[in-house]
């Protein structure tokens, strides 16, 4: 059988703006001039429909998806497919990720679409920074979730009535697995699938797993609706705004805000048809009222972290002796996409870099077969359904289950209205350096911006609004 790709198509909008030459801000301030057709989607849908050689279908939100063979590719859009040799950061570290598949150049609209087709792209893959329902003690130094509760002061909110009940928050990641951790604390977590992903229940990482936990121990009676991600990001988050929820968080992204906009443009013309359509996407949620909030990376220079409008995640370690200082593991930049942002904007508890090399990660549920299953074991024990591991993509959805209680306060609340109560509120972060050594100090910093999130005094600010 011929290998498959699948490739975006993003219609034109309805006044044929062209959408690859308008700034992020131009996007911001006029969301509704930069929706796809959705007339023009169905123009492009029944023109794939008559060639039946390719399988097409539309989105959610009025793109395309189509599903061809390598050679019907090459046919239609004249690029050539190469592999891409992709390499992660991974404890500090850069190593071999998988290859994928990407064009030569950027992909050319058939003449025949050319009045209802704006851009096409080859989507690239996500990077994602029986078990007991007690995790093993280990004596390596981390720290567990009733730690992480109590260092964002959410404790105190907890016993205020504030748990995020009647909340819903949605993430995509890796898989969401039903661990008996979650069903013996009663948190809710409803697994679904986005186009192209497996059965959203298997999670081969652990990732998506481990890391939902953190939401859950800020705001344990949300409803986190795991969305499995597909091989489309955007794809993947289309699938989540469909579920409609208050809050999205993303532990993931892609090392790419090294790039002016048009660096990036001229140097990789498909991701940057990517980013646009993203980051289209992501906007449009944001004016309809979900707040979103990103990892900033583990070293990463993370996109859609650094985009304005996201709430987005830093890395604080609390230590052994309960002290706190920014953590060496977590991002910390200026945004070469987006001129005048700097990324984080508050943290959440992220362990260190070590001599291990880990220090004061965070013992998660996973599955007993995922890669993460024993992960910085000082036993090397296996089998046991839990892995020691942080990252901003812990920190992430531990600002998300934050949010969740801010709309519990106050239902309507806007996401610069969150930005506003996490940053007024934080905890000030005056030591440590990031992984990109960037280096803390008193007040407001690039290190860790804020500092790290207060739980239970945000709340109070929300709760003042009125």
């Amino acid at each position: 059988m011929a290998q498959k790709v699948v490739v975006r198509l993003v219609p034109k909008t309805r006044t044929s703006a062209p959408l690859l030459e308008f700034s992020f801000a131009s996007i911001a301030s006029s969301p509704r001039e930069f929706v796809p057709d959705a007339r023009r989607a169905s123009t492009a849908l029944n023109w794939f429909a008559e060639r039946k050689n390719a399988e097409a279908k539309t989105t959610d939100l009025s793109r395309l998806e189509v599903e061809m063979t390598r050679s019907d590719f090459t046919k239609l859009f004249q690029r050539d497919l190469k592999p891409k040799k992709h390499t992660k950061r991974l404890m500090g570290r850069l190593v071999d990720a998988a290859t994928f598949d990407a064009p030569d150049g950027s992909l050319k609209i058939p003449q025949e679409l050319a009045d209802v087709v704006e851009y096409a792209y080859l989507p690239r893959p996500i990077e994602f920074y029986g078990p007991s329902f007690r995790p093993p003690n280990e004596s390596v130094e981390h720290v567990h979730l009733d730690d992480v509760c109590a260092a964002l002061n959410a404790a105190r909110a907890h016993r205020e009535k504030r748990t995020g009940a009647g909340v819903k928050v949605a993430m995509v990641d890796s898989g969401f697995y039903p661990h008996p951790f979650f069903a013996a604390n009663g948190y809710k977590l409803i697994a679904s699938a986005a186009p192209g992903a497996s059965k959203p229940e298997e999670d081969k990482s652990g990732h998506g797993t481990g890391e939902c936990a953190n939401i859950f121990t800020i705001a344990p009676d949300s409803t986190v609706y795991g969305v499995k991600s597909g091989p489309s990001a955007a794809s993947s988050l289309e699938a989540a705004i469909a579920l409609k929820p208050d809050v999205m968080s993303n532990s993931w992204g892609f090392d790419v805000d090294y790039l002016t906009r048009d660096e990036l443009k001229n140097k990789d013309p498909n991701f940057f048809n990517e980013l646009v359509d993203i980051e289209t996407i992501l906007t449009g949620a944001i004016q309809s009222g979900i707040v979103v909030v990103f990892a900033a990376g583990n070293g990463h220079r993370a996109f859609p972290g650094s985009m304005p409008h996201v709430i987005t995640a830093g890395g604080v370690t609390l230590l052994s002796d309960g002290s706190l200082e920014a953590s060496s593991y977590a991002s910390s930049f200026e945004s070469k996409i987006y001129a005048g942002r700097s990324v984080p904007d508050v943290c959440g508890i992220v362990g260190a870099l070590g001599k291990t090399p880990m220090k004061q990660h965070i013992m998660l549920p996973v599955p007993a077969d995922s890669e993460l299953d024993g992960s910085n074991f000082a036993s090397g024990a296996k089998k046991t359904g839990w892995g020691i591991f942080s990252g901003t993509s812990a920190a992430c959805p531990q600002l998300a289950g934050a949010i969740a209680l801010f709309r519990e306060v106050r239902k309507g609340t806007t996401a610069d209205q969150a930005r506003t109560a996490l940053v007024r509120t934080a905890t000030d972060i005056a030591t440590g350096k990031t992984a990109t050594e960037d280096k803390a100090g008193p007040g407001h910093d690039l290190a860790t911006g804020a500092g790290l999130a207060n739980v239970r005094s945000a709340c109070e600010f929300i709760a003042a609004i009125g």
